[in-house]
């Protein structure tokens, strides 16, 4: 009797958890706009739109912000080098995941140079971005804040 008791509350206490949930958090999207800051202090430099092709995430620098100190890459290689950050995919072939994407690779702009690349939506307009060199735990986080709609 004790047992069911306290098994009829937990249940009914996870039923209250589970739909005072933020149902945008749970049913909530990588995709869209969001406001970029860089690997070294959390200053927004772009606006960078994540999105779906086929079957993929990317993510495209939409426009440079006032604090943006790089606008080309230079230290890129091939079709990519000294072209404007502005339209270029920083962020390709995110394999999507519910809530995050994984296994892609993401460029640092200064550099030139691409690292492998997690994404993982941590609240409805915060997205964890992780770059890193070969092993997870070598590596950094951003974190991205969505670009709210003006109008």
């Amino acid at each position: 009797m004790f047992l069911m008791k306290n098994l009829n509350k937990m249940r009914s206490f996870l039923i209250v958890l589970i739909f005072s949930l933020p149902l945008n958090f749970l049913t909530g999207q990588v995709t869209g706009m969001w406001r970029t800051t860089d690997h070294t202090n959390d200053i927004e430099r772009s606006i960078v739109v994540i999105y779906e092709r086929n079957g993929r995430l990317y993510g495209r620098v939409e426009t440079l912000l006032p604090a943006a100190t790089v606008t080309h890459c230079t230290g890129c290689e091939g079709a990519e080098k000294n072209k404007s950050l502005v339209g270029m995919d920083i962020i390709k072939d995110l394999e999507k995941r519910g809530n995050s994407a994984v296994n892609g690779k993401i460029l640092d702009p200064e550099t030139g140079k691409y690292y492998s690349c997690d994404i993982e939506l941590e609240g409805p307009d915060k997205l964890k971005v992780r770059g890193y060199l070969g092993l997870y735990t070598f590596g950094t986080t951003m974190y991205w804040k969505r670009e709210k709609n003006k109008g």
